[in-house]
Protein backbone atom coordinates (compact mmCIF):
# COMPACT_ATOMS: atom_id res chain seq x y z
CA UNK A 1 0.00 0.00 0.00
CA UNK A 2 1.57 3.08 -1.35
CA UNK A 3 0.90 6.53 0.76
CA UNK A 4 0.72 9.84 -1.10
CA UNK A 5 2.10 12.50 -0.21
CA UNK A 6 -1.00 14.55 -0.40
CA UNK A 7 -2.26 12.64 2.12
CA UNK A 8 0.59 12.78 4.66
CA UNK A 9 0.54 16.67 3.85
CA UNK A 10 -2.73 16.69 4.61
CA UNK A 11 -2.75 14.84 7.92
CA UNK A 12 -0.10 16.81 9.28
CA UNK A 13 -2.41 20.07 8.07
CA UNK A 14 -4.88 18.77 10.00
CA UNK A 15 -2.48 18.61 13.11
CA UNK A 16 -1.70 22.23 13.00
CA UNK A 17 -5.20 23.10 12.46
CA UNK A 18 -6.21 21.13 15.64
CA UNK A 19 -2.71 22.38 17.55
CA UNK A 20 -3.88 25.77 16.50
CA UNK A 21 -7.54 25.63 17.95
CA UNK A 22 -7.08 23.95 20.72
CA UNK A 23 -4.10 26.75 21.50
CA UNK A 24 -6.46 29.36 20.68
CA UNK A 25 -9.20 28.08 22.82
CA UNK A 26 -6.44 27.40 25.78
CA UNK A 27 -5.62 31.67 25.65
CA UNK A 28 -9.36 32.60 25.32
CA UNK A 29 -10.15 30.36 28.31
CA UNK A 30 -6.94 32.18 30.13
CA UNK A 31 -8.66 35.53 28.77
CA UNK A 32 -12.04 34.73 30.67
CA UNK A 33 -10.37 33.95 33.85
CA UNK A 34 -8.41 36.98 33.82
CA UNK A 35 -11.47 38.72 33.02
CA UNK A 36 -13.45 37.48 35.84
CA UNK A 37 -10.57 38.08 38.52
CA UNK A 38 -11.77 41.64 38.36
CA UNK A 39 -15.10 41.56 37.85
CA UNK A 40 -18.12 40.45 40.87
CA UNK A 41 -19.34 37.41 41.89
CA UNK A 42 -22.31 37.68 40.20
CA UNK A 43 -21.50 39.41 37.02
CA UNK A 44 -18.43 36.44 35.46
CA UNK A 45 -18.14 36.11 32.34
CA UNK A 46 -19.24 32.17 31.04
CA UNK A 47 -16.68 29.93 29.82
CA UNK A 48 -19.40 28.09 27.63
CA UNK A 49 -21.66 29.32 24.99
CA UNK A 50 -18.73 31.07 22.28
CA UNK A 51 -20.04 33.81 20.21
CA UNK A 52 -18.83 36.26 17.99
CA UNK A 53 -19.79 39.04 19.59
CA UNK A 54 -19.11 37.41 22.72
CA UNK A 55 -15.47 37.12 21.71
CA UNK A 56 -15.20 40.53 20.93
CA UNK A 57 -16.28 41.68 24.12
CA UNK A 58 -13.85 39.28 25.69
CA UNK A 59 -11.24 41.30 23.49
CA UNK A 60 -12.14 44.53 24.51
CA UNK A 61 -12.59 44.22 27.95
CA UNK A 62 -9.15 42.20 28.37
CA UNK A 63 -7.10 45.23 26.24
CA UNK A 64 -8.84 48.00 28.15
CA UNK A 65 -8.24 45.80 32.00
CA UNK A 66 -4.75 44.27 31.09
CA UNK A 67 -3.10 47.10 28.86
CA UNK A 68 0.33 45.06 28.79
CA UNK A 69 -1.30 41.88 28.55
CA UNK A 70 -0.54 39.76 25.75
CA UNK A 71 -3.39 37.00 25.59
CA UNK A 72 -5.23 38.22 23.07
CA UNK A 73 -1.89 38.54 20.77
CA UNK A 74 -1.44 34.58 21.28
CA UNK A 75 -5.00 33.87 20.95
CA UNK A 76 -4.98 35.30 17.54
CA UNK A 77 -1.53 34.11 16.53
CA UNK A 78 -3.08 30.74 17.35
CA UNK A 79 -6.29 31.08 15.26
CA UNK A 80 -4.34 32.48 12.09
CA UNK A 81 -2.27 29.00 12.96
CA UNK A 82 -5.41 27.06 12.72
CA UNK A 83 -6.85 28.88 9.74
CA UNK A 84 -3.43 28.32 7.10
CA UNK A 85 -3.70 24.21 8.45
CA UNK A 86 -7.43 24.34 7.42
CA UNK A 87 -6.81 25.85 3.95
CA UNK A 88 -3.59 23.28 3.59
CA UNK A 89 -6.26 20.70 4.38
CA UNK A 90 -8.72 21.90 1.96
CA UNK A 91 -5.69 22.23 -0.70
CA UNK A 92 -4.60 18.68 -0.29
CA UNK A 93 -8.03 17.46 -0.33
CA UNK A 94 -8.75 19.64 -3.81
CA UNK A 95 -11.50 21.37 -1.95
CA UNK A 96 -9.71 25.05 -3.15
CA UNK A 97 -6.03 25.50 -5.33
Amino acid sequence: MQVSTRIVLGAMAFCVAMTGLVLANMFLTMMIGEINRKREEGNLVSYFGFTFPKVLRIFSEYRSSYPSGRLHILTLAAFVVAMTGLVGVAVCLRIIG
